[in-house]
């Protein structure tokens, strides 16, 4: 390792030990060894503590939407018990309703029932009052003299026959019309007595199906309650994750300017590095009058969209230092052996499964516009035939030229600035 090499290692060793002071204290260093330039780069302890916080919080957030889900599962279980038991109550109340008719139905038969009972019943009164007559009658002119008288009156043994026939059929007629009269009551009896029974069993029914009526209605309303406490318990839940929602995105800002300052703090190390050994400027990498930008990005455009992936810009900056110093290999697609300007920012997006284009000018329409004021680390900024990534602290990391390879010591407004695009 020559002489320029070792000033430089030790001018950004020294920058981040400046950087970090008494905040890093205990902390462990990663680094790794690339074409000669060694990267330092450490974590505070409040990125460490914010980075501890973040993960608790979205263990925690990932268990309570668990809960949250499994309450709504139950939730929705109880719904459609309820939707059942109203099925069910519905079935009820349409049974008594028919059964009500069969009451009614039933309740007049019984009633003319009674009414032909009675008319039978009177009929055979009737009947056998006048038998009562005729038998008296009968009996009273029944002196054995007047028979024989109306024997030997008969005008014949035929007229005597008769005569003697008479007498016998009164008897018989008026035995069998009581019979029948008789057997005509029994008859309406027993069909009352059927009625009766049939009216029971109804009434039973009836006592069975409000007592069914009640038993489902007792269990709609405790299913309500119990459908109100799951909406009472997922409202709590709700509340309890967007604490912790709130949680990760404010620790996650810290973890993101952490990085940021850690990044602007390697970038201005590795430019006091280049200074020293005499390498400040480079050719390529972008053409224009610095500290010129486009209309459409100037400050006050208002245009800073909010996240649309779950990756961090931060993470994308820390991701993309890891190859400051590799080479730049005009069309190459390898990080780590050699990538021009489009494909370095083609690759590091792709590792977090974001689809870019490969041509320089091309992502001047991929993701979302941003105003210069609103411009963070992550964001894509796109110069005349050139493209980086910004690394926070005013810098850009990119794959700049041949001779200087993939750097993050340039100011973002290096050339003039084109399009400022976020893709996370």
């Amino acid at each position: 390792m020559n002489q320029k090499w070792t000033r430089a290692i030790c001018t950004v060793l020294t920058s981040a030990l400046v950087f970090t002071g008494p905040a890093v204290e205990g902390t462990t260093f990663s680094g790794y060894i690339n074409s000669g330039l060694e990267k330092v780069y450490a974590k505070t302890q409040k990125q460490k503590d914010a980075e501890k916080k973040k993960s608790q919080a979205e263990q925690d957030l990932k268990d309570k939407k668990n809960e949250i889900n499994g309450l709504k599962d139950q939730q929705q279980t109880t719904a459609d018990d309820i939707k059942n038991k109203s099925a069910k109550l519905d079935e009820i109340l349409a049974a008594q309703k028919k059964l009500q008719t069969d009451i009614t139905s039933k309740q007049a038969e019984i009633e003319q029932n009674q009414k032909d009972l009675a008319a039978a019943q009177e009929k055979q009164q009737e009947q056998y009052a006048a038998m009562k007559k005729r038998i008296q009658f009968m009996y009273e002119n029944s002196a054995e003299d007047n028979i024989w008288t109306a024997i030997i009156e008969s005008n014949g043994i035929t007229d005597m026959l008769n005569r003697i026939e008479y007498v016998s059929d009164v008897y018989d007629s008026d035995r069998a019309l009581m019979d029948s009269y008789q057997a005509a009551v029994e008859q309406v009896k027993e069909i009352g007595t059927k009625l009766d029974n049939d009216m029971n069993e109804l009434t039973a029914m009836q006592d069975d199906y409000e007592k069914q009526q009640s038993d489902v209605e007792a269990a709609i309303v405790a299913l309500e309650n119990q459908k109100e406490q799951y909406a009472s318990q997922i409202a709590q839940a709700q509340q309890q994750a967007d604490n912790y929602q709130n949680i990760i995105t404010a620790q996650g800002k810290i973890i993101q300017e952490q990085e940021a300052a850690a990044a602007a703090a390697a970038a201005a190390a590795a430019t006091r590095a280049n200074s020293s050994s005499g390498s400040s400027s480079y050719d390529g990498g972008g053409a224009g009058k610095g500290g010129s930008i486009a209309s459409d990005y100037a400050s006050g455009g208002g245009k800073n969209p909010s996240a649309s992936t779950g990756v961090s810009g931060s993470s994308v900056v820390s991701y993309a230092m890891q190859f400051v110093g590799n080479p730049y290999v005009w069309a190459g697609n390898s990080l780590t052996n050699g990538v021009d300007c489009s494909g370095f920012v083609h690759e590091v997006y792709e590792h977090f499964g974001i689809s870019t284009p490969r041509y320089s000018q091309a992502f001047k329409s991929v993701g979302q516009a941003v105003s210069f004021d609103n411009i963070q680390p992550g964001d894509v900024v796109v110069y005349p035939g050139h493209v980086a990534i910004y690394a926070g602290g005013g810098v850009i990391v990119e794959a700049q030229s041949t001779k200087a390879g993939i750097t993050a010591n340039r100011s973002v407004q290096c050339h003039t600035i084109l399009a400022i695009r976020r893709l996370v």
